[in-house]
């Protein structure tokens, strides 16, 4: 039985980064692993907000990070909790760390992707910022950046009740979602203007379309904010502060054609998307929006079930428990080989 203990588990991002091991816990016996709080463990498991602090500037974030970790003893894993493909912050530590992995919930797909300077490291932010951030990742240390084996999907247990799909919808196009984001720094570097850009940006797009489409948008209390999803041919899904968000899965749940800005230089573990199969793809300044809109409207009768059927299909043979049980037998299994290479 391997024992595995995590740091500081319900510290601030601590606690959704570990969650779903709250979900597996008993499960994971079945698989010899055994999450303790005893100090009598094989490996140490530290969440982001232990050596990550984004209040800080980079360079003071990352040396309060290895200063942390450097009162460490014994084998311990990295989780980088982010729900976006940035490294910013924890490659940092990582690579100057004695860390055996660093733990990801989503990536960009290959390191060539990383040399490209990006605002905070965000490929959909663009550069020129005041924190363009770019990784010349080595392949020894590409090979020790792991999957968690989950993504938002995982964090609430209730996505797996899916409601039955309305076939009789109302509601043209569903635009509700939080378009503003308050003022906001990360490393002392603004970023609420990037997030503000692309999702107000699409309340600005569609307004000339209002007349064209039966249209709900702003915000919401949740539970009318549900109701209306479900009466909706179609609902957005912007980016935020990371690429994959709560209202990709509350779509999927309650049978909403997903528009959402592509997602293939995106991978994670499950991926559940796939452009034209389960959601409809855009450009991410929203450019050919109204066509793809017109698209989905023009065959909802077909598009409403198949897309729908395939997204719950995926996510239900995806989102397993077991398999992400298996996801972590097979990390410990294949760890001696990282060590016999180091």
């Amino acid at each position: 039985m391997i024992k595995v203990k995590i740091l500081n588990p319900t510290l601030y991002r601590n606690e959704p980064t570990f969650r779903p091991f709250h979900f597996i816990q008993n499960m994971l016996r079945d698989y010899s692993i055994e999450i303790t709080d005893s100090d009598d463990y094989d490996f140490l498991f530290v969440g982001m907000s232990d050596f990550i602090d984004k209040k800080k500037p980079l360079n003071e974030s990352v040396e309060w990070g290895l200063e942390n970790i450097s009162k460490i003893t014994g084998d311990y894993f990295l989780f980088e909790g982010s729900d976006s493909t940035s490294l910013m912050g924890g490659y940092e530590v990582f690579e100057q760390s004695d860390a055996i992995y660093l733990f990801k919930n989503q990536m960009l797909g290959t390191q060539q992707e990383y040399k490209v300077p990006y605002a905070h490291n965000k490929w959909f932010w663009g550069d020129g910022s005041d924190l363009d951030l770019s990784y010349d990742i080595p392949d020894d240390l590409w090979d020790r950046i792991k999957f968690t084996g989950w993504n938002v999907g995982q964090l609430v247990a209730n996505y797996r009740q899916f409601q039955p799909i309305n076939t009789n919808k109302e509601i043209d196009v569903c635009a509700i979602f939080r378009g503003n984001h308050d003022y906001n720094e990360d490393h002392s570097s603004r970023n609420d203007h990037f997030y503000t850009e692309h999702r107000k940006g699409l309340w600005d797009i569609l307004e000339p379309m209002k007349s064209k489409y039966n249209m709900i948008y702003n915000r919401l209390p949740f539970e009318e904010y549900i109701r209306n999803l479900w009466n909706s041919k179609i609902s957005f899904s912007p980016f935020g502060m990371g690429e994959i968000c709560f209202r990709d899965f509350e779509c999927m749940q309650y049978g909403t054609i997903m528009i959402k800005p592509n997602q293939d230089m995106v991978k994670t573990l499950p991926n559940i998307y796939e452009p034209g199969k389960t959601y409809i793809d855009v450009k991410y300044d929203w450019s050919d929006l109204e066509e793809k809109i017109d698209y989905i409207l023009s065959n909802f009768d077909t598009l409403n079930l198949e897309i729908n059927n395939e997204i719950r299909k995926r996510f239900i043979e995806g989102y397993d428990y077991n398999k992400l049980c298996l996801h972590w037998y097979n990390i410990f299994k294949n760890l001696n080989n990282v060590r016999q290479n180091d």
